[in-house]
């Protein structure tokens, strides 16, 4: 197969069951067995009517991804400042939504998965570009509690698809430093902003001064044109 369409299938695109049950025997695996290996049947993406009530209230939308990174209600009590009353109300209607079930003693348990998915332009999409996202173009890259890394890289889309793949993996760990966080004093946390980001950029935006000066294009020029950024930024 050709390694872009292995990419997609990792990325869990246009991956069947079919073939999955090839791949199973090749490895040497039965997929019944491998199913079994999952997470416990918790959703990996959104339905579209959980996105759109999500994405239409903000507040809900807050306590669901504060409680999926581990908060209880204490903690979203003392870190949002969040009304007992108002509170209870979105833990209602968030378990309505089969997005969150209670355990003994109260304590509460997303139905999702940690890295649960959202449609690409669909309704929760759109309200991070609204939102959530200026938070983090709006960071001081300056301030001494802001960690990032940036690069310009010549890159295919193949290339930048394996890239994001790539992402999905540090995700992970990402989140078991958080869990591993969690034996921390709370007043030590703080709720930190980690964005991944690959995408094409504009060389001849950049080279625009010289341009208007006359300059001649230097060799390799339309390479430069193909170029991709990465682009890691971790707050806090």
């Amino acid at each position: 197969m050709a390694e872009p369409t292995v990419w997609r299938w990792l990325r869990g695109d246009g991956l069947t069951l079919d073939r999955l049950d090839d791949i199973c025997g090749i490895a040497g695996l039965d997929l019944r067995d491998l199913i079994a290996r999952g997470d416990d049947g918790l959703q990996d993406s959104f339905t579209l009517a959980q996105e759109r009530i999500l994405a239409a209230d903000r507040g809900l939308a807050l306590v669901f991804f504060a409680i999926l990174h581990g908060a209880q209600r204490r903690d979203i009590e003392q870190d949002f400042l969040l009304p007992p009353d108002r509170l209870d109300s979105h833990l209602e209607r968030l378990k309505r939504l089969g997005l969150i079930d209670f355990a003994g003693r109260g304590r509460i348990r997303p139905q999702t998965t940690r890295a649960v998915r959202w449609r690409q332009g669909g309704p929760l999409s759109i309200a991070f570009e609204r939102t959530v996202k200026q938070l983090f173009l709006a960071m001081d890259f300056g301030s001494p509690d802001a960690r990032y890394v940036s690069d310009m890289i010549p890159m295919s889309a193949a290339g930048r698809a394996r890239v994001h793949a790539l992402f999905e993996t540090l995700r992970n760990d990402i989140h078991l430093i958080g869990e591993q966080d969690r034996n921390v004093p709370r007043d030590e946390l703080a709720w930190s902003g980690v964005l991944m980001m690959v995408h094409p950029i504009d060389v001849e935006e950049m080279t625009l001064e010289w341009r208007d000066k006359g300059q001649k294009p230097s060799p390799g020029s339309d390479a430069l044109r193909n170029m991709a950024a990465v682009d890691f930024r971790n707050v806090g």
